[in-house]
């Protein structure tokens, strides 16, 4: 069977863009199979193209089997798991928009778990920062070490404040 790969980086406030990418994808006959999240690599199958919704959960309980059956249900189909996240798969009819979080305040609650490991995440590095950090003859050196706390820290932060504000975003519209 005939696969391509294809090199892009989300971030994680981004599933709407992501989502509507792999739609698109999908429509040029080229379905979603795998996924390293970590470098960015997605990995697609050709087939007929279809008009298919794909949506991410991100729950350590989500793939319990009552869950499980409740999607497969509503016509949902498990497509793939990729950094702790549930890939699911869905053909679109007409005029539909279908979603796995119909509920507001569960779209909410979605956000706020991936904000927990971005702050996490941003004091670790900070942390790290500082214990790396030569005190005694220059404050803040620059080392290999600091500098990659720094990025992994800046990166964090950032995600952080754009999940924040997909939050805030999400209660205004509430």
């Amino acid at each position: 069977m005939e696969t391509i790969k294809k090199f892009k980086i989300w971030w994680i406030w981004q599933d709407e863009e992501q989502q509507a990418w792999l739609q698109g994808m999908a429509a040029r006959g080229w379905h979603l199979s795998a996924v390293n999240s970590l470098l960015g690599l997605y990995t697609f199958q050709r087939g007929a193209p279809a008009n298919m919704a794909y949506r991410w959960d991100m729950s350590p309980d989500r793939f319990a089997p009552d869950y499980q059956r409740l999607l497969e249900d509503a016509g949902w189909r498990h497509v793939l798991v990729s950094g702790g996240r549930y890939c699911w798969r869905k053909p679109v009819g007409a005029g539909e928009t279908p979603e796995i979080f119909t509920d507001p305040a569960e779209k909410l609650r979605k956000f706020k778990r991936m904000l927990v490991p971005c702050v996490a995440m941003a004091v670790t590095q900070v942390a790290l920062l500082f214990q790396w950090s030569d005190w005694g003859r220059a404050p803040l050196a620059l080392t290999a070490l600091n500098c990659l706390s720094l990025g992994f820290g800046l990166i964090a932060a950032y995600s952080a404040v754009q999940l924040g504000r997909r939050i805030a975003a999400l209660k205004r519209a509430a």
